[in-house]
């Protein structure tokens, strides 16, 4: 397609006096890979809801592959294309793995039969899980659950795809696994907004950076720019950002502080 996949023009949304998204307007292409950071209550969840279909905003438009989908909830924007992910995955606990993606493939991505199958099978495949399909999903640890849970978005076909901290609580090794299924997902042709705390697994990937503060973009550009505006700092950060950490990779003895989890250690799911 020609234009913009996503397109929010002037978005608001408010509860009561607490404005957690202010006149935001954003555009995303086929394709691109795009990361959005900030501190705890920004407004990066409830963006994520607006674009969904979870929430309805109070002004302004949603346009989806050339769509307007304002009015649209988030069971008709998933069968247009819009999968998502959640910070706490919500599986079906006491049914297998791949009865989760059934489910998703049929109710999510509204697939009939051999084409949910075959959606089911893809997504186990693409996220490393096929050896767990026959698993209650409540017997998962959280590597295999934080797959699940992308299995479960995948298994809807989405050509926009919503990660809300998938990297949050991993270990490094288990950081760099869920990186690399993400770029292959998007080779694949899939745009991808990415929610999360863990910046070294965004760096390596994203294209675009956006960071969120008080409902409002105060950053937007390619990740070294945007983690090096002193205003980015201030609101997220709390730090000097390194040319090694736009990079992907941390210098010996650094760290981020407050909310930006880009150590080596658990962070809390």
């Amino acid at each position: 397609m020609t234009g913009p996949l996503l397109e929010l023009d002037r978005v608001t949304k408010r509860f009561g006096r607490v404005v957690i998204a202010e006149d935001l307007s954003l555009a995303v292409g086929p394709g691109q890979v795009v990361g959005i950071v900030g501190p705890n209550g920004a407004g990066k969840t409830s963006l994520f809801g607006l674009i969904s279909g979870d929430l309805a905003p109070g002004a302004g438009e949603i346009r989806f592959a050339g769509r307007t989908v304002t009015r649209l909830d988030a069971a008709a924007r998933c069968k247009l294309g819009v999968g998502r992910t959640y910070q706490v995955p919500r599986p079906f606990g006491d049914m297998t793995v791949f009865e989760n993606l059934l489910i998703a493939a049929q109710q999510g991505g509204g697939l009939r039969r051999r084409a949910s199958y075959a959606a089911a099978v893809e997504a186990l495949d693409r996220t490393g899980i096929s050896g767990q399909a026959n698993v209650p999903a409540e017997r998962l640890g959280l590597l295999q659950r934080k797959r699940l849970e992308l299995a479960r978005a995948l298994a809807t076909q989405p050509t926009l795809l919503l990660l809300d901290e998938v990297a949050g609580g991993l270990t490094d090794p288990e950081v760099a696994q869920l990186v690399e299924i993400v770029r292959d997902v998007n080779a694949a042709g899939t745009a991808v907004i990415w929610i999360e705390h863990v910046v070294r697994a965004l760096t390596p990937v994203v294209s675009r950076l956006i960071c969120l503060a008080g409902g409002k973009f105060v950053g937007d550009g390619d990740p070294a720019t945007v983690l090096a505006e002193p205003a980015v700092r201030e609101v997220f950060l709390g730090t000097e950002v390194t040319a090694a950490l736009a990079g992907g990779s941390l210098e010996a003895g650094s760290e981020v502080k407050g909310d930006g989890a880009v150590g080596g250690e658990r962070s809390n799911p």
